[in-house]
């Protein structure tokens, strides 16, 4: 298990080690500031070399292949002539201007990664060639940031740190790492609110890499004046930049951002995954994830504090995809029923369908309307389509839902009365397993709790529209706090929720919640919901619901891995392709291969 918490559960957390295990606050801070300062350590010397990382020294990723890409530990965030000062490779520091940081981030490919470092060492050659500034705050983060700064200074680093107020607003365990860095004749320069930030402009021009320790998971308030003008510096500047826990600014619980944020290339978190790190925003405000121990045993903790999700992993999805009897017939291989498509949108529903026949089902029938299913007729082999009676919606739909398993409904189906009967008919009324999409949900515009009350098992898969439609709120408000709306809607509809997306939430009626952390821009191209739905719906057919549901985000995700490790680009796939690999995928996960490297 990959365990994902809130903001008040990695409280909860340092609680418990502090309170209950006997852990003081000062170790834990300790141990975090190391943890950080490994991982930056190892970023420095892997940029001084001119490539990312020594692979001697990373630690094995226990995510296996369910990251995007999987196998980068150090992904190609370092471009050709990005090498430190001093170092083959090296270039002058760019210009100071908002334009030029801009480019130099564009310049940077992120892929965004979680990389867990549980026990990581010192992995650098000493001394570091680097030029290091380091902003903190007063509170806890910026006692992280004077142990990160303390660790460097003793590695060979060039490091000044900038505090963001009057030091002696610093107090408790980050007053006793304050003083221990600069007893240590490190390098202190105060910026409290009305100081000019010029000082830090200059550093910053010259730096190699700042490291953003200003506020971590405790902030819940927007961030105004003094200290969003440190952050607006620190967003100009041209270097790598590195935020401890979260970025400066990022709600740690919706991975919103509060004000003023800061634009990090990479994040060290501590002890565990923060679930605002883990949504679209969260990914481009932090970059690549580096998760580090605190140096105390999760399992006792975790069980008292809890998590909020738990990230996907291919070795539990791997052991849910089970060998086939050798004397399988299709029926038992699976009976799906496909109710889609509409004039001008057949191919809703043919996605849909060959993509439930590639990821196994044995038998795929479209059930569209009359004048649908007989321009569909030239276009399928495989398939067999059966029609939808506008007079005898109910009948006709009755008798094609005899005998089937599972049921996809709602790609391309139209919006017009009669489709609004079908949709009611099949989702409300019939004792089944279903993946209601697209129109299908569109339908329950204004009554999403009717939801509720339907018949068999559901699982929705809306992509943020659809779900803030049903919810009565914009696309945006719900990407504003994707966790809240998707535990919104299970709540109202009592369903299974897939929220489509940059990590794609699967969230259950039991509370639970799965984050698939894999797949990439390739994967926003028409049609691919569709897919999506075609794949959960055969994948019912073997598996429970949430299995099927979890079985086909992922494997989903992983498609558009492979397709872009196969041609290097991140756009251009074809909705179809997609379906394409999913035979392979599943092969590689049942047999607990990395999909990306077979």
């Amino acid at each position: 298990m990959i365990p994902v918490l809130s903001r008040a559960q990695m409280r909860a957390f340092d609680k418990h080690a502090i309170h209950q295990c006997h852990v003081p606050g000062v170790v834990l801070m300790e141990n975090a500031g190391r943890g950080a300062a490994d991982v930056i350590s190892a970023i420095i010397e892997g940029r001084s070399a001119g490539q990312p990382g020594d692979a001697a020294h990373r630690a094995p990723h226990p995510l296996g292949s369910g990251l995007s890409p999987a196998r980068a530990f150090w992904p190609a965030t370092l471009p050709s002539g990005a090498g430190l000062r001093g170092r083959p490779g090296s270039v002058p520091p760019p210009s100071n201007g908002r334009r030029g940081a801009e480019e130099a981030r564009a310049a940077r490919i992120r892929s965004f990664p979680v990389r867990h470092v549980p026990s990581p060492g010192q992995p650098a050659t000493y001394p570091l060639h680097a030029r290091v500034v380091v902003v903190c705050g007063a509170g806890n983060n910026g006692g992280d940031g004077f142990v990160v700064a303390r660790h460097l200074l003793a590695r060979g680093a060039e490091v000044q740190v900038f505090l963001a107020a009057r030091s002696e607003k610093v107090t408790g365990d980050s007053r006793i790492n304050h003083d221990a860095y600069v007893d240590l004749g490190g390098a202190l320069t105060e910026l409290p609110p009305g100081a000019s930030l010029a000082p830090l402009e200059v550093a910053l021009a010259g730096a190699d890499l700042v490291v953003d320790a200003i506020f971590g998971t405790g902030l819940d308030r927007p961030i105004e004046g003094h200290l969003a003008d440190v952050i607006g510096v620190l967003n100009t500047a041209t270097c790598l930049c590195i935020a401890l826990d979260v970025p400066s600014g990022l709600d740690a619980d919706s991975g919103a951002p509060l004000g003023a944020a800061v634009q990090a290339d990479e994040t060290v978190t501590f002890g565990h995954l923060k679930i605002g790190l883990l949504t679209p925003e969260g990914a481009r405000l932090a970059g690549n994830v580096h998760v580090v121990d605190l140096g105390v045993p999760d399992r006792p903790i975790l069980a008292q504090v809890g998590h909020v999700a738990e990230v996907l992993r291919t070795e539990t999805i791997g052991s849910s995809l089970r060998p086939r009897e050798a004397s399988v017939y299709k029926h038992q291989a699976g009976n799906v029923l496909v109710i889609a498509g509409s004039s001008g949108k057949l191919g809703a529903a043919l996605l849909t369908a060959r993509a439930a026949m590639r990821t196994g089902a044995g038998l795929v029938t479209i059930c569209t309307w009359a004048d649908t299913a007989r321009a569909m007729e030239s276009r399928v082999v495989e398939l067999m389509t059966t029609s939808i009676d506008p007079a005898r919606v109910a009948a006709s739909l009755d008798g094609a839902l005899a005998g089937r398993r599972a049921v996809a409904i709602g790609p391309g189906l139209g919006l017009d009365e009669r489709a609004r009967a079908a949709v009611d008919h099949v989702v409300l009324g019939w004792d089944g397993l279903k993946v209601v999409d697209a129109d299908a949900l569109t339908h329950f515009v204004g009554r999403p709790e009717a939801l509720a009350t339907a018949r068999g098992s559901l699982i929705m898969t809306p992509h943020s529209g659809e779900l803030g439609r049903l919810l009565g709120r914009s696309a945006r408000a719900v990407e504003e706090d994707r966790f809240g709306a998707v535990r919104e809607a299970v709540a109202l509809t009592r369903a299974i929720v897939v929220l489509k997306g940059a990590r794609t939430i699967i969230a259950l009626p039991d509370g639970r919640m799965f984050i698939c952390m894999a797949g990439n821009p390739a994967l926003a191209t028409a049609g691919s919901g569709d897919v999506l739905t075609g794949m959960i719906a055969a994948l019912l057919c073997s598996m429970d619901p949430t299995a099927a549901a979890s079985a086909g985000v992922l494997i989903h995700a992983l498609a558009g891995d492979v397709w872009r490790a196969q041609t290097g680009s991140d756009r251009g796939l074809l909705a179809g392709e997609i379906a394409e690999l999913v035979p392979g995928l599943i092969a590689a996960l049942a047999a607990g291969s990395d999909p990306l490297s077979t």
